[in-house]
């Protein structure tokens, strides 16, 4: 009996360990998943209100307010290059290989976005600047960059349906634009120096939404307010 005392004893000290022992990738993916769930439920919380509260507004006038408050004189050139490219938040859990945290609830533009722009407000943006021509890009903030402009399979997306069809000089690439007056065919060089306009976006609680606006590379930011109906810039 004693002797089989003193057996489980010597054994004991090495069973423990081996049926307790975790690696410390285990434990770090573990801590890792834990801070996704608590940011991921935060984030709910947060968009299910920006839900509520979007669902109250008008963002078609948005959209007016945004163009309209445009300042015309730090346009120069004839042609406009309007990068209207989208981004978009993938939505998973945790990253087995870097244990990086993908968020599930996208809190900054899921209701108001470049994606809220449609090819009406394009015409829009080009009838307020009627002596311009809008050239949209996908990828581009600037003429020719990435050709992002020039990719054919744009030709049936309904964004597109208002505009015109110009070429790059010296090749057959084409690219879409818009001109309130310009009624002739546009073939236009590579080397063509345009101004660029590319925004921003970031929905925020308290019916606002927050603008990020880059003229020719130059960021300011206003903030857009929805209130008794009707959008307000706050200054």
């Amino acid at each position: 009996m004693k002797d089989k005392i003193l057996y489980i004893l010597f054994i004991f000290p090495v069973l423990i360990p081996s049926q307790t022992k975790r690696s410390p990738e285990k434990e770090w993916y573990n801590y890792q998943m834990g801070k996704c769930q608590k940011q991921n439920q935060k984030d709910k919380a947060e968009y299910m209100r920006l839900k509520k509260e979007a669902s109250e507004m008008d963002f078609y006038e948005l959209t007016r307010a945004i163009i309209n408050d445009l300042d015309k004189t730090q346009f120069t050139r004839k042609y406009i290059n309007f990068c209207y490219q989208f981004s978009q938040l993938l939505c998973d859990t945790v990253d087995p290989e870097e244990y990086n945290c993908i968020k599930k609830y996208n809190i900054k533009d899921s209701f108001y976005s470049r994606k809220s722009w449609t090819a009406g407000d394009l015409k829009y943006l080009g009838s307020i600047f009627d002596d311009k021509i809008i050239i949209p890009s996908k990828k581009s903030t600037g003429f020719g960059y990435k050709e992002g402009f020039y990719y054919t399979d744009e030709e049936t997306s309904s964004i597109f349906n208002s505009f015109k069809k110009g070429k790059k000089g010296g090749s057959e690439r084409e690219f879409f634009y818009y001109s309130k007056k310009d009624k002739t065919p546009l073939v236009i060089s590579s080397e063509e120096v345009m101004d660029t306009l590319f925004f921003d976006f970031k929905n925020v609680l308290g019916y606002q939404v927050e603008v990020s606006q880059y003229i020719n590379g130059k960021k300011s930011v206003k903030i857009f307010e929805y209130h008794n109906g009707e959008w307000v810039k706050n200054e």
